[in-house]
């Protein structure tokens, strides 16, 4: 019996050592341990593997772990029959991918495992982040001579911050910016303590509320795109993939946090809905249909009243637009078109002139085709647009937009390997009713570019390996303006400015110059302003020495000339800069000097000759790095000074300087923390 035993448990022991000792990756199977929460992990949690047979510690080095196609195995603990893997940092929410991968001494490579997980901030929010920066900066003036400006002493600050909760049937999002100045009317708002910015945002699968200052709606005829204060709604519906939207916006862009959401004056304020379609056109072409409607008023001071307590008018108006935009060939094809109406009060209510209505139209094709099939792929692009806007059209959401013109433009474009190339022509008439106390003028741009970047490493002992990788470029343009017709007792406009601007740039890894060159030519054929040549050359060169010192030199000049008398107007700006990293991360100090060189004695119309001579410098100290949830403090030291020359009529020099104190202290914070 004894011996039976004894003969026995050596072959009990058999299999473990024949798996140290023969470690087969086919006979392996692995699971990803489950956290006992549910189906999620948690950003901190640690990721536990199961294995099926126990690995030899020599067998280990050719088990790796990969998280997101990143290599994590070096911090993976490995356990008798387990393998763990704590992040360093938490992981960001959302889905993620884990390989386990076996790489053999022969080269081959076999998958162990491969899951896809869930990352959550608990069960009920996917995400929840809170981000905020905060800044303070006092500045104290310790010597001026001949300044003005800004009080010896003055502070401003401001607070940044984000914060979102993502569950699983809405996000909700909220931004905000608080800012500060000891001053009120150096406050961006005219407070000295306010909120300039702020937003609020509740959206589900089908639905989204907006608050605060943000984007109304698409660029157009009638709307600029900008930010604006006010409330936006939007409602997906099945029906023709459509969305419907409302919204109401202030008239006034700068409102402070007493202004609320913008929209409790009805004398500025703006209303209106948009409604927006999509028919899908088989596999490779879309059609977008959409139709705007906006309606209200701004109310503004009598730019033309001189009075202390000028009269406030109010511009009435509304607008709509209907816009039909389509999407070929594989979205290749672009062809848009858009039409708007509106009806605007330009004198304002209750002043006697009724409202006038005009319209403006837009046209736009553009195509953008697959490369070409080449060894070297050309990838090219060709548009057309115009645009006619109404002498008397105006929309409230648009008033920066040019009116009483047409314009008509094409353009071209192509890239191949490291080359590119772009080129238009516009033509734009103006004065559209005809009016006869206005001249009627045409005015035509043309404009080429072409340039060569390369940002490869150059082949050993190549021209470019001792110049630096380059970036080159050539362009030229030119602008006619002549007139239609012209009023009586007025002289015609017909000029010409066409010029030419190159440049060259090479990059070394310690090192860097460029040159640009270039020259202008502006004809007056009515001869009423001068005909001049305009020259001028530049050069700079960059120096990065021992990690933490930079030195940049510079040279600019530029001289136009009087084509019929001869005069000239010579510029010179030599400029001389530095840096340097006096304690790593710690201390650092900049030094800059700019002499600028005027020499116009002949100008026929302003005759001048000076020099100035502008020299600033700091001295930065790290006294704290911000980190998250604890501040920084930072001292800066500046200098700066001008010292104006004349050197025309005698008088004697001029010289103004300060030296300021400034202390700033910056608070980050982040929660959950920083994510991988």
């Amino acid at each position: 019996m004894n011996l039976a035993r004894s003969l026995v448990a050596p072959l009990l022991l058999l299999p473990p050592l024949m798996s140290f000792a023969s470690f087969q990756p086919s006979q392996w199977s692995t699971t990803l341990e489950t956290t006992g929460i549910g189906d999620f992990y948690r950003p901190d949690d640690a990721l536990v593997l199961s294995v099926s047979q126990v690995v030899a510690p020599e067998s280990r080095p050719l088990i790796r772990l990969e998280l997101d196609n990143i290599d994590v195995t070096e911090v993976v603990v490995w356990e008798s029959a387990k393998l763990r893997y704590r992040p360093i940092r938490p992981l960001s929410t959302g889905e993620h991918e884990l390989r386990l991968m076996y790489y053999g001494d022969d080269g081959s490579a076999e998958e162990l495992g491969h899951w896809i997980f869930e990352v959550r901030q608990n069960a009920l929010f996917k995400r929840i982040s809170v981000e905020s920066n905060s800044e303070l900066t006092i500045n104290q003036r310790l010597a001026e001579h001949n300044m003005s400006g800004p009080n010896d002493y003055n502070a401003d600050g401001f607070s940044q911050w984000f914060a979102e909760l993502h569950a699983d049937q809405i996000h909700l999002e909220a931004t905000g910016e608080l800012a500060y100045a000891n001053r009120p009317e150096q406050g961006i708002t005219g407070e000295r303590l306010d909120m300039p910015q702020f937003s609020l945002l509740a959206e589900t699968e089908r639905m989204r509320i907006a608050a605060g200052d943000q984007s109304m709606g698409r660029e157009s005829l009638i709307m600029d795109g900008y930010q604006q204060r006010g409330l936006h709604g939007e409602l997906a519906l099945e029906t023709f993939e459509s969305t419907f939207q409302l919204f109401g916006m202030s008239g006034n862009r700068e409102l402070t946090i007493d202004g609320g959401l913008g929209l409790s004056d009805p004398d500025n304020r703006i209303v209106g809905g948009r409604w927006e379609s999509r028919w899908q056109l088989g596999d490779d072409s879309e059609i977008e249909l959409s139709f705007s409607y906006l309606t209200g008023g701004i109310s503004e001071p009598d730019a033309g009243s001189w009075s202390s307590t000028p009269t406030t008018r109010v511009n009435d108006g509304h607008a709509w637009n209907a816009v039909i935009d389509g999407f070929f060939l594989e979205r290749r094809l672009r062809m848009c078109w858009e039409h708007a109406t509106s009806r605007y009060d330009f004198d304002g209510r209750d002043f006697g002139f009724d409202a006038v209505t005009d319209t403006a139209w837009s046209a736009l094709m553009a195509l953008d085709p697959e490369p070409t099939d080449w060894e070297t792929p050309l990838d090219w692009q060709i548009g057309a647009e115009a645009q006619k806007v109404g002498t008397f059209y105006r929309s409230l959401a648009h008033s920066n937009l040019p009116s009483d013109l047409e314009m008509r433009r094409i353009y071209a474009s192509a890239n191949r390997d490291k080359w590119y190339w772009d080129t238009s022509y516009t033509l734009e008439e103006d004065n559209l009713d005809n009016f006869a106390a206005y001249a009627t003028t045409e005015t035509r741009r043309w404009n080429m570019q072409l340039g060569y970047d390369n940002y490869e490493t150059p082949d050993s002992g190549s021209i470019l390996d001792i110049l630096g990788k380059p970036s080159i470029s050539l362009s030229m343009d030119r602008v006619d303006r002549q007139d239609i017709r012209t009023p009586t007792g007025y002289l015609p406009n017909d000029t010409r400015v066409e010029g030419i601007q190159a440049s060259a740039a090479f990059q070394q890894d310690d090192w860097y110059w460029s040159v640009e060159l270039g020259t202008q030519r502006f004809n007056d054929y009515s001869n009423w302003q001068p005909d001049t040549d305009t020259h001028n050359l530049g050069w700079q060169l960059g120096l990065n020495m021992l990690e933490n010192y930079g030195l940049t030199l510079g040279w600019q000049a530029s001289q136009t000339r009087y084509r019929d008398g001869g005069e000239r107007i010579d510029q010179q700006i030599f400029s001389l800069g530095g840096n340097a990293q006096l304690i790593p991360d710690r201390l650092s100090a900049t030094l800059n000097l700019s002499l600028n060189q005027n020499n116009a004695e002949d100008d026929p119309f302003f005759p001048q000759r000076d020099e100035s001579l502008y020299v600033s410098s700091q001295l930065d100290w790290r006294i704290r790095k911000p980190r998250n949830d604890r501040a920084g403090l930072d001292l800066s030291l500046s200098y700066s000074g001008n010292t104006l020359r004349d050197r025309l009529y005698g008088q004697d020099p001029f010289n103004e300087n300060q030296v300021w104190l400034v202390l700033r202290t910056t608070l980050p914070t982040a929660y959950p923390g920083g994510m991988q």
